[in-house]
């Protein structure tokens, strides 16, 4: 009985993940970036005092070596700037990063999707529903960070 519940936690966490995914695959194109660029984009919408590409990294659970490659697309693009002050060099993992008036509306039409996508995820669940999920959730992923801390 435990396993297969183990499996079924497993395989539906994996599934929002995986339709998450494609999700940011789908809108990425039309708004002219990489879906990975989608989710740090809503990040540093989310942080107006910056976050650096560590925090940006850790935020998204990916490489930091990955986040610094990109980060030069979406500067490129005009979408970020990158601080030089204090002596960092740009690409540094401790520099801040800030949205460009390009990157926050980018970031505007990305929580537009978001709200929609959001919208549609919550119909037939009551408000009371999400509140316990989410409690649920939470403690979950608490326990189980905890168990793979202990092992």
């Amino acid at each position: 009985m435990g396993t297969d519940r183990i499996n079924k936690f497993t395989q539906l966490v994996d599934g929002v993940h995986k339709n998450v995914q494609k999700i940011k695959l789908s809108v990425a194109p039309y708004l002219g970036v990489k879906s990975v660029h989608v989710f740090w984009i809503a990040d540093l919408f989310s942080h107006p005092e910056g976050l650096t590409a560590a925090e940006l990294a850790s935020n998204g659970k990916i490489s930091r070596s990955l986040v610094s490659r990109e980060l030069t697309d979406l500067h490129k693009k005009g979408y970020i700037l990158i601080s030089q002050g204090g002596g960092a060099k740009r690409g540094n993992y401790n520099s801040r990063i800030f949205l460009t008036e390009k990157g926050v509306a980018l970031a505007k039409n990305i929580s537009a999707i978001e709200q929609r996508v959001l919208k549609e995820v919550r119909n037939g669940i009551s408000d009371e529903e999400i509140i316990i999920f989410y409690r649920t959730l939470e403690k979950f992923n608490g326990n189980l960070k905890k168990i793979a801390e202990d092992m």
